[in-house]
């Protein structure tokens, strides 16, 4: 009879866990859509507000615009709703994973009699640590893409250099390219690792484990779960970016190219 009543608990517990998950899937879709609409919206209306910044300046009774609810409520909206919405999807994310999750497990335990009872705290550390392995496999990803085409880039580059006659292509400084008059990426490569470094406050002679050891400290400053300024997930993807582009083979790649 208990586990007749074990089994009816389960499938209660299953039909709650369903029916969250519809609701916190639906949830995150809309607020989702609606964050990126209203940041669409607000691109169109900033030359708008470069204007109205501009009339303060010229006259600022213009400030008094401000208290007419008309045109405060839908300028307030604009410029907060997306922050605001984005932290709400991140909210709504979290719960969508560890409610339900945690009730999928349970009527599980009590209709199969499989697995454990596991606390309601160990999920949101599972979340996070699933969160922040997919983030890094992205990473890790987009790193290879990145070098795979810097490769593709360079062979080209020094097999058409190659066959116009040229030979003297030992690096940056010691290499002659100065008759060749196909693309050369060696500069749009030597800018992007330089800006790359200076993203991550790094000097140009470095190695991966320095890259490694910078990206963690920037990215934990600058993660947009931790950091709610408004240029926080900017800089985010600027550290992202050059991570990914600063990996051992360009870091080898650019100090064979200026004989560092």
């Amino acid at each position: 009879m208990k586990k007749f009543f074990c089994k009816i608990w389960g499938y209660i517990l299953f039909g709650v866990a369903k029916f969250l998950d519809v609701l916190f899937g639906g949830l995150i879709k809309l607020f989702s859509f609606l964050v990126e609409k209203t940041k669409n919206i607000r691109q169109l209306f900033y030359p708008v507000f470069g204007c109205l910044v501009l009339f303060l300046f010229i006259n600022p009774f213009t400030l008094l615009l401000f208290t007419r609810l008309w045109i405060f409520i839908p300028l307030a909206i604009l410029l907060i709703f997306p922050m605001l919405g984005t932290c709400f999807v991140s909210f709504l994310n979290y719960w969508k994973y560890a409610v339900c999750t945690y009730l999928y497990d349970r009527s599980t335990f009590y209709i199969q009699d499989i697995g454990t009872k596991r606390t309601f705290a160990s999920y949101k550390e599972e979340y996070y640590r699933k969160k922040e392995e997919a983030e890094e496999a992205a990473r890790e990803k987009r790193k290879r893409e990145q070098q795979e085409q810097w490769s593709k880039v360079f062979e080209e580059f020094f097999r058409n250099f190659q066959s116009g006659g040229y030979t003297n292509f030992g690096g940056g400084q010691g290499g002659d390219y100065s008759g060749y008059t196909g693309y050369n990426p060696i500069s749009d490569f030597s800018k992007k690792y330089k800006e790359s470094c200076a993203t991550l406050e790094l000097p140009l002679n470095i190695n991966e484990a320095q890259v490694k050891e910078a990206y963690r400290k920037l990215a934990k400053k600058y993660h947009p779960d931790l950091n709610k300024s408004d240029d926080a997930k900017e800089k985010f993807q600027q550290i992202n970016a050059a991570y990914e582009f600063l990996s051992q083979e360009n870091i080898d790649r650019y100090k064979k190219l200026n004989r560092m």
